[in-house]
């Protein structure tokens, strides 16, 4: 610290102590998300010593895939880039146009808000860019059946979001939200395609 003071002053112990800092911030991140995917990877992994490991018979068809659960989401679920996009799945794009539409809206407010790409990283881009990301993933790699609980049930931002909107918009959101909820009750447990 006193030799990057003599070099470069104050000024370069402030940045010094921020790279630190945000080194120190990133470590903690990943060894986060390390702590939390490392179950999964541990599931799998005894899974695959279980199962593909015996010499008895032929192995499972998703021992050859890796990771059981890609394999399962991708045989019965159609899951995977591009492979829900079927003519006959249309209607379940529909279902889950509205919340589509809203998430797009909240996007597009949040970087309509700003003139340049440096001031669209604050705090608050972290929930922007959660709702995006999630919402691309589903549109791509998902069933869309199940859209609009993926989304709804991990991004409060939507919410907080239609609290916003003006008439007569916000009351179309929150006839589609009560509707949604009805609906969804009804519909969902009695095994018709509900998002």
């Amino acid at each position: 610290s006193s030799g990057i003071n003599a070099e470069y002053g104050d000024e370069g112990v402030q940045v010094w102590q921020e790279r630190r800092l945000s080194l120190f911030r990133l470590t903690k991140t990943l060894l986060a998300a390390a702590i939390i995917i490392a179950p999964f990877y541990l599931f799998q992994q005894y899974f695959a010593i279980l199962y593909c490991g015996s010499t008895v018979g032929s192995p499972p068809e998703w021992c050859t895939h890796g990771i059981s659960y890609g394999h399962i989401q991708r045989h019965y679920w159609s899951n995977g880039l591009f492979l829900y996009w079927e003519a006959k799945q249309l209607p379940n794009f529909l279902l889950a146009a509205p919340i589509l539409l809203l998430v797009g809206l909240l996007t597009a407010d949040y970087l309509r808000r700003f003139a340049n790409l440096a001031d669209l990283v604050t705090r608050d881009s972290v929930g922007y860019g959660h709702v995006t990301c999630l919402a691309l993933i589903g549109v791509l790699t998902m069933n869309v059946q199940v859209l609009t609980r993926f989304l709804v049930s991990s991004c409060p931002l939507i919410f907080l979001y239609a609290t916003r909107l003006q008439k007569p918009l916000d009351l179309l959101v929150i006839c589609y939200f009560v509707l949604f909820a009805v609906a969804g009750t009804v519909l969902h447990p009695t095994f018709y395609p509900w998002t």
